[in-house]
């Protein structure tokens, strides 16, 4: 072969297998409903609640609380999550727990269904999509509770019917036992379920 169709040749097959590469990333990747990084959610929060150390496990807190309020509430870790906030808006934050509340309970859900399991690595169209749900131990879960998904990064990733069934029962949990701002708590998260009522499973 000559020098120059060798060239010609090796420019093709790289311009094909670039061609191949940029199409996967853009067509085949999903990139949207990326989830942020549910340790650093887990360190900001254990750094707010427990200031001055200890013994963790032997001191339980209750998670943040302003007034009942989810934006509010994940506001009080702005600082320990280096200012950065912007993930904030695609979660939904139960106000009103305790560390040691029941384990499943939902103190966090991404806000809409992914194909997401963690932040790491990008899923591909052909994944179906779940909710994200970070419980209130931040554990994935499968090990001792049952669930319809899969584990994630301190995390759960569930079906719809899991995830309503949860946070009902979490909302339950907070306005039985009459947590600080509950009604406040219950009306807001009651709402996000009655607007997701008609999703699609």
């Amino acid at each position: 072969m000559r020098p120059k169709r060798l060239i010609l040749w090796i420019a093709g097959v790289l311009t094909v297998l670039i061609a191949l590469a940029f199409g996967y990333d853009q067509f085949i990747l999903d990139w949207d409903g990326r989830p942020t990084c549910h340790k650093g959610i887990m360190l900001s929060f254990l750094t707010v609640m427990h200031e001055s150390g200890g013994d963790i496990l032997a001191d339980p807190k209750p998670f943040p609380n302003v007034k009942g309020s989810s934006r509010d509430s994940l506001e009080t870790i702005r600082d320990s999550m280096g200012g950065y906030m912007v993930w904030a808006k695609d979660y939904n934050y139960v106000p009103g727990l305790r560390e040691n509340d029941p384990a499943d309970l939902v103190l966090m859900n991404f806000n809409r269904p992914t194909r997401w399991n963690w932040h790491g690595h990008p899923p591909t169209i052909f994944k179906e999509k779940a909710w994200i749900i970070i419980p209130v131990d931040f554990d994935m879960g499968v090990n001792f509770r049952p669930h319809t998904g899969q584990g994630g990064e301190c995390s759960e990733r569930v079906s719809l019917d899991e995830f309503r069934s949860r946070l009902r029962r979490t909302l339950d949990f907070v306005r039985t036992n009459e947590r600080p701002n509950w009604q406040t708590v219950v009306a807001e998260h009651s709402k996000f379920l009655e607007s997701i009522e008609h999703v699609a499973r």
